[in-house]
């Protein structure tokens, strides 16, 4: 799982309340194997407007180099909400931090941080604490 925090969020909230603090956007890639080295991309889910988008097998134009999945974030048109998607762009890579190169202090700390500023918006929850990846992993799973 890959999962970006954004301290200022899109999302319709009320006919004048456009935006809110905290939130999260999330993807999961599924591979054939754990080593990054020799692996395959099966499939692709992501957070999306509403709910998971779930892709079992994402095109090679979504894929640079048969190792990385493009996607961008964008702001859905109905709602408004901040999500992800896939994309044919090439763009700026990041830079990767597994949760064990966290310290245990930042691990504690966002596991038990208290994102949500309004209980109704599920994507003010943490993804990567551990009841919450599981079910995100459960949910989002795509090749059902």
């Amino acid at each position: 799982m890959y999962a970006w925090y954004l301290p200022k969020a899109a999302q319709f909230m009320l006919k004048f309340d456009t935006g809110h603090r905290h939130f999260w956007l999330y993807s999961m890639v599924w591979t054939d194997s754990p080593n990054p080295d020799n692996s395959t991309i099966l499939g692709v889910s992501m957070s999306g407007s509403r709910g998971y988008v779930k892709k079992p097998s994402p095109k090679t134009k979504y894929i640079e180099k048969g190792t990385t999945i493009k996607l961008e974030s964008y702001e859905g048109f109905w709602m408004g909400v901040q999500a992800l998607r896939l994309t044919k762009k090439s763009g700026e890579t990041q830079d990767l931090v597994t949760w064990e190169q966290l310290t245990d202090e930042a691990r504690d700390a966002l596991s038990e941080f208290d994102f949500e500023s309004d209980p109704s918006i599920s994507m003010v929850v943490m993804p990567l604490k551990d009841d919450v990846f599981r079910s995100i992993l459960k949910d989002s799973y795509p090749f059902e």
